[in-house]
């Protein structure tokens, strides 16, 4: 916090006991306790819903000031100002405020102000050698964004309180502001720069795009336009220009950390984690001109590249820095927080939040257009809105990627819904890169890889998945299991299969094998009974015979499932893995399956995993098995052979 600013105190009524009693007594608790962080919240929440009540901006002010958050401290400093003008003490505050965040012409009209109406107040002699050494810097800077005289004063105040109002989030007046400059001042390159920006948030992206081109042809190496112009483009799906200008900043040195955190936001929405390490890396000691919070961010930024690169413990030690030098620094907290969980719930870690990658306008419109559907409305009618949606904001599909990377959980939720409801390629597409990944919590990885296989993109069965923190093998399945049987023999045929079946369980393989027998010789090309003869020669461990039947099963339909599972298991005693596996294959694109039938294909599958050494992918199928049958005796058997 700079040296001028201070704590306050409102010299308007205290916050209404009612009908806010409950919000009170939890301000007050949570400033006695010096809970800061959750005072600012609830502090600017309620600012939004009762603005302008000089207590609450006091208590911010004060919260602003613990938090070392100059921006805030200024902006509610200059708010509590505007109901309580005849405090000099705030004031005076305020004035260094403004300098501690280089806004120099509102900092140096301020200092005037103080020194005009309070000429004998007890800090008039410091403010006086403050402002002699500001008025000589501020004319410096003055020239050189070309500017002089008490009109470039004021053209620059502007120019600082359009920096502020576009920080808050306040598009619209942001942008009307720095369009009355412009009317004045054409060529005005940092309201350009802050215009450009100003155009995104309100989701007007082609002109964010002309307008840092045209800071361009003013100033073809300005740092600013050239970092809005790589973001700008990216988001535009255009990646390879994004990435040739980022190719030119990297190449750019620059003692201010404003800069380098500009090269490092643009690095950062490419993904390009190096880069972002090598820029945090290429600076020397903060300038004498940095202010903390820019620090505080190029510092949360490098984190993020760094935990991206599997370096934990420098990242949470940036992390710590960041929070040193600004303890407001949220998202560098909430990446923190996120670090402290289990590595299969993890989000992050995430350099912007989502409003950064969308505008909350182009999200606003998505908005409405649910609404409209009603309150619960069906998966098809959202469909149909996001849909629309695409087709008005073509550029977000080319975003999806990113978010499901590097966004923060918002964007990446968002992300995830748009591609399961529209189902366009490429959203699948990103949603295999995304599963096969390391990025984002466990559950949404598997729900990305049963959407993607179901679209075909990722093949049913073991698939290399990152879980719990490492990569393992995972058993993808897209099955439907039915218990319903329907009976294609005769009646009398069928109380023979019942009787045998029953003799089967009780491992009566010699009466089984009698009671399919006579089956065969009523109906005596019907395949299953012939499988059922099978299993009792295998019951009773005549090989031979067995494996004869069990061909001839296999000859007469190639495609029958209980056919090809007994031929897996010929195959696996004959010590024919890759025979079995390529028989059991095409079992997975199935999607329907009696329960006796995906009883059959699991025990294959066990049996194969098993051959192949993989006893994870052994219990995989087990558990599955399990979940249909739980009462089978062949389930206990396996659990007890596989340990």
């Amino acid at each position: 916090m700079a040296k001028k600013s201070r704590k306050v105190t409102a010299s308007g009524p205290r916050l209404a006991a009612r009908p806010d009693l409950a919000s009170t007594q939890r301000i007050e608790d949570l400033l006695r306790r010096k809970r800061w962080t959750e005072a600012r919240d609830l502090l600017e929440a309620l600012g939004r819903l009762t603005p302008n009540q000089p207590a609450l901006l006091a208590n911010l002010v004060n919260v602003y000031y613990e938090l070392h958050d100059l921006r805030g401290y200024e902006w509610a400093a200059g708010q509590l100002l505007k109901i309580t003008p005849n405090d000099a003490d705030l004031t005076v505050a305020l004035a260094g405020a403004q300098l501690g965040n280089a806004h120099l012409a509102q900092s140096l009209r301020t200092f005037r102000r103080f020194l005009e109406r309070w000429p004998d107040h007890p800090k008039a002699a410091e403010a006086r050698l403050t402002l002699a050494e500001l008025e000589p810097r501020a004319t410096e800077i003055l020239t050189e964004m070309g500017l002089s005289g008490e009109n470039g004063i004021e053209l620059a105040a502007l120019h600082e309180q359009v920096q502020s109002l576009f920080e808050r989030g306040e598009s619209t007046h942001a942008q009307k502001l720095a369009e009355r400059i412009l009317r004045q001042k054409p060529d005005f390159v940092p309201v350009l720069n802050n215009l450009s920006q100003i155009y995104l948030m309100a989701g007007q992206l082609d002109r964010a795009i002309a307008t840092a081109q045209q800071v361009l042809e003013i100033e073809p190496e300005n740092v600013h336009a050239l970092g809005n112009l790589a973001r700008f483009l990216f988001f535009r799906g255009k990646s390879a220009e994004a990435r040739s200008i980022a190719q030119r900043l990297k190449a750019m040195t620059f003692e201010r950390i404003d800069a380098r955190v500009k090269i490092a936001e643009a690095l950062s929405f490419l993904g390009d984690d190096a880069g972002v390490v090598e820029v945090f890396a290429s600076g020397q000691r903060p300038h004498e001109h940095d202010l903390p919070a820019s620090d505080a961010i190029l510092h949360h930024l490098a984190a993020v590249a760094t935990l991206r690169l599997g370096r934990t413990d420098e990242a949470r030690r940036l992390w710590k820095e960041a929070l040193r030098l600004s303890p407001g620094l949220s998202i560098a907290a909430e990446n923190v927080a996120d670090l402290s969980r289990p590595a299969a719930e993890r989000e992050g870690p995430w350099p912007f939040p989502f409003n950064n990658w969308i505008s909350t306008e182009v999200v606003g419109s998505l908005a409405d257009q649910v609404r409209r559907l009603g309150t619960v409305p069906t998966d098809a009618a959202l469909s149909r809105a996001l849909r629309e949606f695409l087709r008005q904001h073509p550029e977000v599909v080319d975003l999806v990627p990113a978010l499901l990377d590097r966004g923060d959980p918002n964007g990446r939720e968002f992300a995830m819904r748009l591609a399961r409801l529209v189902e366009r390629p490429e959203l699948l597409r990103a949603l295999r890169d995304f599963a096969l990944g390391q990025r984002g919590p466990d559950t949404q990885r598997i729900e990305a890889a049963n959407l993607a296989m179901r679209a075909g993109l990722i093949p049913p069965g073991l698939v290399r998945m990152w879980l719990r923190g490492g990569w393992t093998e995972v058993l993808l399945l897209d099955f439907e299991i039915s218990p319903k049987v329907v009976s294609r023999h005769s009646p009398n045929v069928q109380v023979l299969v019942e009787r045998g079946t029953e003799a089967m369980r009780k491992r009566e393989s010699t009466k089984a094998e009698s009671l399919f027998k006579e089956a065969l010789q009523l109906e005596p090309d019907a395949l299953d009974l012939l499988n059922n003869l099978a299993a009792a020669y295998t019951y009773q461990k005549r090989w031979a015979e067995a494996e004869d039947l069990i061909r001839t099963v296999h000859a007469k339909d190639a495609d029958y499932l209980f056919g090809r599972t007994a031929m897996a298991e010929v195959y696996l005693r004959n010590g024919d893995v890759d025979a079995a596996k390529a028989m059991l294959n095409p079992l997975l694109t199935r999607h329907g399956f009696h329960t006796s039938e995906f009883a059959a294909l699991c025990s294959a599958e066990i049996d194969l995993a098993l051959a192949q050494k993989q006893r994870e992918a052994a219990r995989s199928w087990l558990g599955f098995w399990s979940q249909v049958d739980p009462d089978s005796p062949l389930v206990a058997q396996y659990r007890r052979r596989i340990g």
